[in-house]
């Protein structure tokens, strides 16, 4: 079947690289006739799967979920204040495109969003595709199948509307793989919200209740935990996503906010969050923390029971990569670990003080997530080719360093994946899944939810908070569960995994001046307008 461009979408290979361990190992027939690979409904399952799931993580930058440069993480992460990649003389000035992120002073052309745009709208023209296919070959498979299948295929489609709602706002809704460029129109944000959540209350239901992180059957696919758990972020951010006008500085309240939930119930946005928490919690999958997160990311980390979705890798077997530690690390300490670095990406003074660092109070993640001050590798500190041993320097971090004393240490480094003595290609492919959704994230929207709506979120945010051996915790007394200290809460939990940027928008942190509130979305970028003339600049950008 022939695919029509739509959207400024790229011309889509009909070679893919796929991933997985099991069901996603194998190999749809690729380069062969569709009729001559189908001739049975596990052939067309897995041909309308598979390559689906081969773009989830990705080799090539700007592609993939996360673990390549110039695509959606870096839009969630260096356009939010957690962290940067500083100008460190003449390296990383990249146009300016990471300066642009961390000033909030992007422009139409901005690369991360071009690429943002059209990976989701690769992958949503992918799904529509899978969709016809599987129409085409229904013959072959039982009621259960068709049901099953189709079902997962519309759930990766509305985990891409969840990211767009979140980093474009009003966005096309595109169901179909025939429609024509001229039939494409812009859905308001509030279209977009309701088309995702539509989409997954009824899909979920149909979708495996088990785990995706363990390696088998399941691997990396959307069961119905994973659904849940966009489904709360939906409800979470329900008071953003459903707003046509976010510059006017008026939100909807999220207690007025009816949704209707899986079981025909509406209920409103907070305590939506807390149905689909519960369900992840009571599912059979059985989630439970870890006794500690490092165990959320370390090398060969399947089996960590807080790992709700993640993008599986193995230096061999996929070619998913993982660029963000590589990308962090001083040249020299990369070396020094068998990976090589680019010396880029660090914490910024912001985060240095949520975490406390340098003071009494420190959090003990803060040595989990970072490396600072003098490096040790294996016990010894780590001497440079000019003989001074490696020594970041956080609290010296600028946008800017060009000139400074400190232009290749300032900055604490990554350190939330645990060293993979096993990785290769410069430590970017390796053991470690790459982890887009856990657990922790769970209790601390539970809480968040229940304190939004008036009710006390204090056992949820502890679960959290007391995690780890409290001689270890700089927690010398307990901390309220109020929204202050959950924002900064789920800044130290979850530094490094992509959700800051949403969290600040939430928060009303992300913009100081109300005429600034355009920033809260990224433009539509001029590419796709010029392409189709139906395309409406978001406000702001025109």
């Amino acid at each position: 079947m022939k695919m029509k461009k739509s959207l400024y979408i790229f011309v889509l290979s009909a070679i893919f690289v796929f991933h997985g361990c099991g069901f996603l190992n194998e190999e749809p027939g690729s380069g062969q006739p569709e009729e001559t690979v189908i001739r049975s409904a596990e052939a067309a399952i897995k041909q309308a799967l598979l390559p689906l799931y081969s773009r989830i993580g990705s080799g090539e930058d700007g592609m993939g979920l996360q673990g390549t440069y110039f695509g959606v993480y870096d839009l969630q992460t260096f356009a939010s204040n957690e962290a940067m990649i500083p100008v460190r003389g003449g390296d990383w000035w990249d146009g300016g495109v990471w300066m642009d992120l961390y000033t909030h002073s992007w422009a139409n052309d901005n690369e991360c969003c071009e690429n943002a745009w059209l990976y989701f709208y690769q992958l949503i023209g992918l799904c529509n595709h899978s969709l016809a296919l599987l129409n085409k070959y229904e013959t072959y498979m039982s009621e259960s199948q068709y049901v099953t299948c189709q079902s997962e295929i519309r759930a990766i489609r509305a985990m891409c509307y969840v990211y767009l709602v979140d980093l474009f706002g009003r966005v096309p809704i595109i169901r179909s793989d025939t429609v024509a460029l001229h039939d494409i129109r812009q859905s308001e944000r509030s279209e977009v919200f309701a088309f995702a959540w539509d989409e997954l209350t009824f899909t979920s239901k149909y979708l495996a209740d088990t785990r995706s992180n363990i390696r088998g059957e399941y691997y990396g696919r959307i069961t119905r935990p994973v659904a849940h758990f966009l489904l709360m972020k939906l409800a979470l951010n329900a008071e953003i996503w459903t707003d046509d006008n976010w510059t006017d500085g008026v939100r909807p309240d999220g207690k007025a906010i009816q949704l209707e939930c899986d079981d025909h119930v509406k209920r409103n946005a907070w305590e939506t969050v807390v149905y689909y928490g519960n369900a992840i919690l009571g599912s059979d999958a059985g989630y439970e923390l870890c006794n500690s997160r490092t165990e959320c990311f370390a090398a060969y980390n399947e089996n960590a029971l807080e790992n709700i979705f993640t993008i599986p890798m193995n230096p061999t077997m996929y070619q998913n990569r993982f660029k963000n530690q590589f990308r962090s690390l001083h040249y020299q300490h990369g070396d020094a670990l068998g990976y090589g670095g680019e010396n880029g990406s660090c914490a910024t003074i912001e985060t240095l003080d949520v975490f406390g660092y340098g003071t009494s109070q420190q959090d003990c993640r803060f040595a989990e997530d970072f490396f600072a001050d003098v490096v040790h590798i294996e016990g010894e500190p780590l001497v440079l080719s000019t003989g001074d041993t490696l020594v970041y320097y956080p609290r010296e971090v600028k946008i800017d360093l060009t000139g400074s004393p400190y232009v290749a240490t300032a900055g604490a480094r990554m350190n939330k994946y645990a060293h993979d003595p096993g990785a290769i290609s410069g430590g970017q492919l390796r053991n470690n899944d790459i982890v887009l959704y856990r657990l922790a994230d769970v209790y601390l929207m539970i809480a968040e939810a229940k304190v939004r709506n008036g009710e006390d979120g204090q056992t949820e945010f502890d679960l959290i908070r007391l995690r780890e051996p409290i001689a270890l915790n700089w927690m010398t007394t307990p901390r309220d569960a109020t929204l202050e200290n959950i924002y900064y809460e789920r800044w130290m939990e979850l530094m490094w995994e992509g959700w800051h940027r949403q969290d600040q928008i939430r928060f009303d942190k992300y913009e100081e001046s109300a005429s600034d509130q355009y920033l809260t979305v990224f433009p539509i970028p001029q590419n796709a307008i010029q392409t189709n003339n139906n395309l409406q600049q978001n406000k702001g950008y025109e």
